[in-house]
């Protein structure tokens, strides 16, 4: 009877250990890759030179003033445009911050593994410019 209750114990004890196994590597492929970034953060992040930026607005958006080396894609475009190497470090940012988000997502499903959702224009102190 003693010889049982220990099995049982045991048995329970190595459920219990996977089950936390499982939960912990759940838990781990589901956090984002997607960085939001304040003003100040943005500010410095822009700097980097091998940071590729990506203006999601619509082109006549992107025309009446960007941030100066990104490049336009709309947002609904993102998936069948951009094909870079996953590990890339992408920025993304449109007016207000919606588009920016779901580009942001995409990026995300398609395997890109460091992304910066800058937010928008509108929320951010950068200077834009027009060329």
């Amino acid at each position: 009877m003693e010889k049982n209750k220990n099995i049982i114990f045991v048995v329970l004890i190595v459920v219990l250990i996977v089950a936390i196994i499982v939960v912990m590597s759940f838990s781990k492929s589901s956090e984002s890759v997607i960085q939001t970034l304040n003003s100040e953060e943005v500010s410095e992040i822009i700097q980097d030179e091998s940071l590729i930026i990506i203006d999601v607005r619509t082109e006549e958006e992107y025309e009446s003033g960007h941030i100066e080396k990104a490049i336009n894609i709309p947002y609904t475009e993102i998936e069948s445009k951009v094909n870079y190497d996953k590990n890339q470090a992408i920025a993304v940012y449109c007016r207000t911050g919606v588009r920016s988000s779901e580009a942001a997502k995409t990026l995300e499903k398609m395997g890109y593994t460091k992304i910066y959702n800058l937010g928008g224009v509108e929320n951010i102190d950068v200077e834009l410019t027009k060329n």
